[in-house]
């Protein structure tokens, strides 16, 4: 592998050096299992025992990788490795190919046992406190052999990962702007998410039947912050009361971070109510008896659109969808209280 960063070289002759052909006859597959886990670790030595493999045998692999496309993948850093330009390019098509190489094998099992499988879910706040565990709970009831993976961030990039086949669906928060959504992807909501207002449980407001927002506008809050979907809302909620935004504030959409503010201390915060309901039957939080709050956005899944979901992915949809519609068929009130009373 080279020091330094290097270039591809043309053809003597001009003409282009690669055609699906040329590189179904060259490219191994295994190359690209050694280049993905090097670019993840960071170094040859931390990708060899990941893969256990001798580091020689990985750097071999590298350079021969390096050969049969005519340019450089990597340049040596202190701290490891570092993909050049051409790396990058190269990267972005062997993720998609990996992940076809996982639906393939995700399919063949399917088809030959019927009950394992992977099931990569990225998920957003708003589905983190009750749809997704709720739904990963009914899937493994059903099918206990199938493994599911769990990874959290913002739509951009929880959507382009999906594109790339390292995940299987998206839940969460579906994207309110036509722009934003994707021809290549399918979004399908399951409820209206809405905010509630909410204190810790032992907070003495907790209990009071009748609450007007102007007394509560000077008390400390945690609002979402001024980025997600729900800050529209929030603005609304106290403009309709006459009211700015309160000067006190603490902006945040960590849901963990937030119960942590409000439970043991005398703080008010907007929370999405499916959250809120969730530490409501625990005796965590109070949803106060407080109107004015409208949707703000549609919860669902997204999937690829260009591409049949996997057994096992199908079975977790399933489950989502499950789940959405027993939820909305429990009637739920907490406005006095955990306990309702």
């Amino acid at each position: 592998m080279a020091e330094l960063c290097g270039t591809s070289r043309p053809a003597a002759n001009g003409q282009p050096q690669h055609s699906r052909a040329s590189l179904a006859r060259r490219l191994r597959l295994h190359q690209l299992e050694v280049f993905d886990q090097v670019v993840e670790a960071g170094s040859i030595l931390a990708a060899s025992r990941e893969l256990a493999m001798s580091q020689p045998a990985v750097s071999k692999s590298i350079h021969d990788l390096e050969q049969q496309l005519n340019g450089i993948l990597f340049v040596r850093s202190k701290r490891g490795v570092l993909l050049t330009e051409f790396g990058a390019l190269f990267r972005r098509h062997a993720k998609g190919l990996l992940g076809e190489l996982r639906y393939m094998a995700e399919d063949l099992n399917a088809w030959q046992f019927g009950s394992t499988g992977h099931v990569i879910v990225g998920t957003l706040i708003a589905a983190s406190a009750t749809l997704l565990p709720e739904a990963i709970t009914r899937l493994r009831t059903a099918v206990p052999d199938v493994t599911v993976t769990v990874r959290v961030g913002p739509n951009p990039t929880l959507f382009a990962a999906l594109e790339r086949g390292e995940v299987d669906v998206v839940v969460g928060v579906l994207p309110a702007d036509s722009e934003a959504r994707r021809a290549s992807l399918l979004h399908v909501p399951l409820y209206e998410e809405t905010l509630c207002v909410v204190v810790g449980a032992k907070n003495p407001l907790a209990h009071q039947r009748s609450l007007d927002l102007s007394a509560l506008h000077p008390l400390e809050w945690v609002v979402p912050t001024r980025e997600s979907a729900a800050y529209e809302s929030v603005r609304t909620f106290f403009a309709n009361d006459g009211l700015g935004m309160p000067r006190r504030l603490v902006e945040s959409v960590s849901i963990l971070t937030n119960l942590s503010l409000v439970s043991g201390g005398s703080m008010v915060a907007l929370m999405p109510q499916s959250a809120a309901e969730r530490f409501a039957e625990a005796g965590l939080l109070a949803i106060l008896p407080l109107g004015g709050l409208s949707s703000f956005s549609e919860v669902g899944y997204t999937v690829r659109a260009d591409r049949l979901a996997s057994a096992a992915t199908e079975r977790f949809l399933a489950a989502l969808r499950d789940t959405s519609l027993e939820r909305r068929s429990i009637p739920r009130s907490y406005a006095f209280g955990p306990t309702g009373h």
